[in-house]
Parts: C-alpha cells; sequence; structure tokens
C-alpha cells in the first residue's frame, strides 16, 4: 500500500494526523455540549476528558464506543483516527531511530 501523497508539480506531500482529541473537542463546541457535562455522559473525569483533548490520553475503543453512544459519530471513526495516529508518531520515532 502506498501512502504518498503528491501535489500538481509532483512533489511529494507530508500528510500530517491529528489527535482524534482535536477532532472531538471541536464537534462538542460544534454542537454546544458543554465539556463537563459530556464527560459526565462519557463516565470520565473533566480531567479525563481535557487530557485527551489536549492530545495527552488516547481514545480507547471501549471510550470510541461510548463517543458513538453520545454523538452518533461511528466508534470505528474515532478508533481510526486514533490508530492513524498512533502510526504516524510511530513512523516518526522510527525515523528518529534511523538517524540517531
Amino acid at each position: 500500500m502506498n501512502n504518498q501523497v503528491f501535489n500538481s508539480k509532483g512533489a511529494e506531500i507530508e500528510i500530517q494526523a491529528f489527535h482524534p482529541g482535536e477532532f472531538l473537542l471541536e464537534e462538542i463546541e460544534e454542537r454546544g455540549i458543554v465539556k463537563k457535562d459530556f464527560a459526565e455522559a462519557l463516565d470520565i473525569f473533566p480531567n479525563n476528558l481535557s487530557l485527551i483533548f489536549a492530545g495527552k490520553r488516547n481514545i480507547s475503543a471501549q471510550l470510541a464506543l461510548k463517543i458513538e453512544k453520545q454523538l452518533g459519530i461511528s466508534a470505528e471513526y474515532w478508533y481510526n483516527l486514533q490508530t492513524a495516529y498512533d502510526l504516524q508518531i510511530a513512523r516518526i520515532q522510527e525515523q528518529q531511530n534511523e538517524f540517531a
């Protein structure tokens, strides 16, 4: 599978994955959902939700299911965003290890 993307001039474009917490924050803000209420609906502490928004805590499969139930956006979407982000971080770390 080729993960390369090129611009109109043929130069490779590096795709940046974003932590899914950034997307989650945007989604609940767009819907006008209070963060504290959302944390309660997910059965997690508000501080843990803030850590997810900040990209310092991951979205697990179990949490993805809870988000799906609250927002109506598939658990696969949230879990795949997390996986894409994790893979990108792993690739960056691998490249850094190659040059160290």
